[in-house]
């Protein structure tokens, strides 16, 4: 075989390869979406799991896999797959009113600490982009910096160089306000100190370990911060401040 040969016959593999990678997702979505219409959510939530698994994710499929699982009266994994798609789209309001509404499934009721009106509005706000997003603007807005500085430079009227002084200042805090919500975006995607607890009621300890004090407890599908984590335990604290140590096994990260 000659070395072009070889070559074409690499290519058309590679090819093969490539279609096959965008062709199979594809089939099994359908499939998946196609036994959820037709009221079998366990073989859906299979298929759409295979995917998620497989590293597929966006905010579309943790919706379906999470409405597979409610339909199955599995709370836990319900409110774990609709917070993903949250953490993913927090502006979509379906993931957010089937997120509230998995969570009136729950056992506990849990009176969150409230927060201070102006914290609530810059965390809306700073929710209505993704990380890249606000990277995008913040590019914009150092183009438009730099508008105004060689408007600045090379005009000669004092009110021109007034406003574009003014502009560039106004641009500088605009600059470091969107990509201070691009970083702290992107830390919250990343971070991964939330969870949602399996098992169905977990004994919350004083200490990590099986023979400390037991504090309080909890029920599957309760969300919870990760504060620490010493081996197999894991610090905890829930939304009305209480905190404790329960097994890592008995949560999973959003």
């Amino acid at each position: 075989m000659t070395m072009k040969r070889i070559i074409l016959a690499i290519f058309t593999l590679m090819f093969t390869f490539c279609l096959q990678a965008s062709v199979a997702p594809d089939s099994v979505l359908q499939k998946a979406n196609y036994e959820y219409i037709e009221g079998n959510f366990e073989e859906a939530a299979t298929l759409y799991q295979t995917l998620v698994d497989s590293g597929y994710n966006n905010p579309e499929l943790y919706f379906n896999l999470g409405n597979a699982y409610f339909k199955q009266n599995q709370i836990p994994q319900a409110i774990l797959n609709y917070e993903r798609a949250y953490l993913l789209n927090s502006s979509d309001e379906d993931i957010e009113f089937n997120l509230e509404y998995a969570r009136t499934f729950t056992i506990d009721r849990i009176e969150a600490v409230p927060v201070f009106f102006l914290t609530k509005w810059y965390r809306s706000l700073r929710a209505m982009l993704t990380s890249n997003g606000w990277a995008w603007v913040s590019i914009a807005f150092v183009a438009l910096l730099l508008v105004a500085g060689l408007t600045f430079r090379f005009s000669y009227r004092p009110w021109i160089k007034r406003t574009t002084f003014s502009l560039g200042i106004l641009f500088v805090l605009c600059v470091v306000l969107t990509s201070t919500f691009s970083v702290q975006e992107k830390n919250r995607f990343i971070q991964r100190d939330k969870a949602i607890v399996f098992q169905s009621v977990v004994t919350v300890k004083s200490s990590p370990g099986a023979s400390s004090k037991d504090i309080f407890i909890i029920h599957g599908g309760t969300k919870v911060s990760i504060t620490k984590t010493i081996g197999e335990w894991v610090e905890i604290r829930i939304d009305d401040g209480n905190k404790g140590w329960i097994p890592s096994e008995t949560i999973e990260l959003i």
